[in-house]
């Protein structure tokens, strides 16, 4: 708390100046005309917030991340860490202090300088349950922020971080879409309703958003990475598919995103239409209620794994715009060594039979599938898969009756429990695993739909992220990976390749590989 008390001094003699609550107000050009410069991308959901501390979902995080920026960004196309918002870092030999030095001459879109003390706050409002701008739904600072136990503005283009212990990826949270900064004013001026008015320093600037319809961005003249080639960005919702694909093709679209597989070859043989595909770092998973019913037992969450084909699944949903997944981390994460299952890949349904007659349950038995309303990055077409699941599982006498339920009420009835089995799925917002372990399967944490205590994977966990040698960490993850084949909590689904489908004459749009996201600050139109 002395940290936390140490940055509050230093923010509120600038924060609670009434001046300066006039620069609260984002500089923008009015709203003019549509005009040939401006770029309209139509998906399938609304974002739930753009305050990026509480974006856990790729809508929220896609827009948010054309208006706020981090200390460091991955790498356009690439999982490698680059300076933003820092210039240049440095850490002290036992990994638990890191410095930072701020880029000067930033200013948000408010007109209000970016500095440290923006910096540290944005990092503590997450951390400090007792810091006046925390709010509610900031979920994923327990994955991404659990080791720090400070953050401190030495000066104006100073921060430094203490971590309570060695964290291997802490330069990789801070790369998150949810570890960006707003800017302080405007966390004064809108409170907990931030998350409709954010104000960073990113290449676009937030103008309007109509819910449920569209989210207006302009662009940002004094971006200090070179003002973007886009005057506009249009960001609309369109639920149905069929919907999105004509509005593309009739040219009232530039950009579509949350394409149906089934709808990608007509897609690559339209004229004027380019499709941009990136092998992203995802997992589409079923989570398995450990809690409820006959999901208690492991066997019974096995026979579940078994019955269900996911190489076939993944021809019959995906066809080729997805991989069979063989664990809960993608292969491009493969150095960290773990299990595969070929075999079970491909399902064995004796097995799966055997396994429930062994339970007392040769009679089988009904289970309810909780499915989401609307295409997921990792789930395109959520319903399919559901029903290609109940199909499979019913092929081993376990009856599934399919629930449908709002996107924005889906994390909470996840949370409560209120099923058997759970159609889930993770964008990384970091290349590492610690991500999804401990956010997704951590025994304390909300996003764990399976509600698996297993306090064993968890001491695994914790240690690899503890640990400074990669060949240590490599080990631990392996053997906590294998925790999760055997008692399976989760069956991993599928891996996904992220597609965007643009408009010919479209250019310098980056399809990144993390986190679903689309850049486009250097976008422009031949």
């Amino acid at each position: 708390m002395a940290d936390a008390r140490r940055t509050g001094a230093l923010l509120l003699p600038v924060l609670l100046l009434p001046v300066l609550l006039l620069l609260a107000l984002p500089v923008v050009p009015a709203l003019a005309a549509e005009h040939d410069n401006s770029l309209t991308l139509v998906r399938g959901g609304d974002s739930l917030t753009l305050d990026p501390a509480r974006a856990t979902d790729s809508e929220s995080t896609l827009v948010a991340g054309q208006i706020c920026e981090g200390l460091v960004r991955l790498k356009d196309g690439g999982i490698q860490v680059e300076p933003t918002l820092a210039e240049s870092w440095t850490v002290s030999p036992n990994g638990r202090e890191w410095t930072f030095r701020i880029r000067r001459g930033v200013r948000f879109h408010d007109g209000s300088p970016m500095n440290a003390q923006a910096a540290a706050l944005a990092i503590m409002r997450q951390v400090d349950p007792a810091n006046p701008y925390r709010a509610a739904g900031m979920f994923t600072a327990r994955s991404l922020f659990e080791h720090v136990a400070g953050a401190e503005a030495l000066d104006d283009s100073t921060l430094r971080v203490r971590l309570k212990q060695a964290s291997a990826s802490f330069l990789y949270s801070l790369a998150a879409s949810q570890a960006t900064i707003l800017s302080p004013l405007a966390l004064v001026r809108w409170g907990a309703d931030i998350g409709s008015h954010p104000v960073g320093t990113g290449p676009f600037i937030f103008a309007e958003w109509r819910r449920g319809e569209a989210i207006t961005l302009l662009r940002n003249p004094d971006y200090w990475g070179g003002a973007p080639g886009l005057e506009r960005l249009v960001v609309r919702t369109t639920p149905d598919a069929g919907a999105r694909f004509l509005e593309l093709q009739s040219r009232r679209a530039d950009a579509v995103t949350g394409i149906p597989p089934s709808d990608l070859p007509l897609l690559e043989k339209m004229d004027g239409v380019q499709v941009l595909r990136a092998d992203g770092l995802n997992i589409a998973y079923l989570a398995i209620n450990t809690r409820h019913g006959h999901m208690r037992k492991v066997g019974v969450r096995r026979a579940v794994l078994l019955a269900l084909d996911r190489e076939a699944l993944t021809r019959l949903v995906f066809g080729f715009a997805g991989l069979a997944a063989a664990s809960v981390l993608p292969p491009a994460l493969l150095s960290t060594g773990h299990p595969h299952e070929t075999a079970h890949q491909r399902g064995d349904a004796a097995q799966a039979r055997r396994l429930l007659a062994r339970e007392g349950l040769a009679k089988g038995f009904e289970v309810v599938l909780q499915v989401m309303d609307i295409p997921r990055p990792y789930l395109p077409e959520p319903w399919r898969m559901a029903q290609a699941i109940r199909q499979a599982l019913v092929g081993v006498g376990i009856r599934v009756r399919i629930v449908i339920v709002p996107w924005a009420d889906y994390v909470a009835v996840a949370a409560r429990g209120e099923y058997d089995l759970c159609l889930s799925g993770w964008t990384f917002d970091s290349p590492n695993p610690h991500e999804f372990l401990r956010y997704k399967l951590g025994w304390d944490s909300r996003g764990n739909f399976s509600h698996w205590e297993n306090e064993a994977f968890q001491s695994l966990v914790n240690r690899a992220e503890a640990s400074r040698d990669q060949g240590e960490r490599n080990g631990l993850l392996r053997q906590a990976l294998h925790l999760v084949a055997a008692e399976a909590p989760v069956v991993p689904l599928v891996h996904v390749r992220d597609t965007v489908a643009l408009r010919q004459g479209l250019q310098g749009v980056v399809l990144q590989p993390m986190g679903a996201a689309i850049r486009f600050a250097k976008g422009h139109w031949e």
